[in-house]
Parts: C-alpha cells; sequence; structure tokens
C-alpha cells in the first residue's frame, strides 16, 4: 500500500499586504499656525506635493523601495516591510514562492508540500491526470504525487 498523507494550501492575500499611494498638495491659504511637514525618507521639510503612504508624508522623488531604489510612483502597489516601501518584484523575489514546476514566482494561492511550492495548474493528479484547483480535496501519494481523494 502506497503511503497517503494530508496536503497544506496557503494563500498571499495581496489585498491585505499591497498598498498604493496618493498625491496631495499643501494648501498655501492654510492658518497661521502651521505644523511642518517632513519627509519619510529624507527628514527634509516637504513644501509643494508630497505622497501619503504608510501613515506618513513623501517627496514624490523620495518614496522608492528600500531595496532596489527604484521610485514607486503615484497608485503604483508595492508592499510594507518593517515600515518601509518594498517594491513588487523585490517582494517576490525577498520573500516570494518559485512554483518547483516552471520556476516562476506564485502570486496568489499556492500548493506547498514539505519544502516545495507548486502553482495548481503546474501540477496534474497522478489518478486521473486532470490539472488540480484549490477546491480540490488532495493527498500525496509515496511523499511526490499529488492524486485527488476520488482518485485514490
Amino acid at each position: 500500500m502506497a503511503d497517503v498523507e494530508e496536503l497544506e494550501v496557503q494563500e498571499i492575500d495581496l489585498d491585505e499586504e499591497d498598498f498604493s499611494c496618493t498625491v496631495e498638495s499643501d494648501d498655501e491659504t492654510a492658518a497661521v499656525e502651521q505644523e511642518v511637514d517632513m519627509c519619510g525618507m529624507c527628514d527634509a521639510i516637504i513644501d509643494g506635493q508630497y505622497l501619503t503612504a504608510l501613515d506618513n508624508k513623501f517627496h514624490p522623488d523620495c518614496f522608492a523601495c528600500v531595496n532596489c531604489k527604484t521610485k514607486i510612483a503615484p497608485g503604483q502597489d508595492f508592499f510594507e516591510r518593517i515600515d518601509n516601501p518594498l517594491c513588487v518584484d523585490c517582494h517576490y523575489l525577498l520573500y516570494g514562492y518559485k512554483c518547483k514546476v516552471c520556476n516562476e514566482f506564485i502570486k496568489g494561492q499556492r500548493l506547498c508540500w514539505g519544502d516545495d511550492a507548486f502553482h495548481f495548474q503546474c501540477v496534474k493528479c497522478q489518478g486521473c491526470a486532470k490539472t488540480l484547483c484549490e477546491t480540490d480535496d488532495l493527498k500525496v501519494v509515496n511523499k511526490k504525487d499529488f492524486i485527488h481523494v476520488a482518485c485514490c
């Protein structure tokens, strides 16, 4: 009889982890008692347009990925790591999972077995040869083959 073991499905909820920023401008007609805005990256005074993100204000030219230093534009998605912006590419490079079959980064749900991760569409059931999907009941046979529970 073949070894049959349980699988673990993990999901990355991008909606909860990614952010976007907006452009705003200081109102020059504000009251005399004005609070001075400081850039969250360079700590210089902000005079004019600024970005609001991560509960802070930034010069538009200062708001950049802390890893690769690429500027993050208004409306562009990014991730937050330790209160700093991280561009999407660097996030996947540093923290992402690569599919063992196609070697591409997995964005969204992944199928995990041991230290390996897979896109569901990259793996087929060894019983019926159908592509797997997130809602399938799955097992692992012989410590390497995925199979639908119904095909066991």
